[in-house]
């Protein structure tokens, strides 16, 4: 899929960034999946909690 491929190439510009690419997440969940939806957000919210501030925030560009 064209999107997966995306995502696997912005990965790789994340990782040379220095970036966590963990803070970029793809997951195909139906429309009709509210509460998994939801359980995923939850999740990610929490991984980012994790992982801390955004390392790209404050640099001077």
């Amino acid at each position: 899929m064209k999107c997966q491929k995306v995502i696997e190439e912005t990965w790789e510009i994340l990782r040379l960034l220095g970036i966590d690419e963990r803070r970029l997440r793809l997951k195909w969940i139906s429309a009709s999946e509210g509460a998994a939806f939801a359980e995923e957000i939850h999740n990610f919210v929490q991984l980012l909690k994790t992982l801390g501030e955004n390392p790209v925030i404050g640099i001077d560009e």
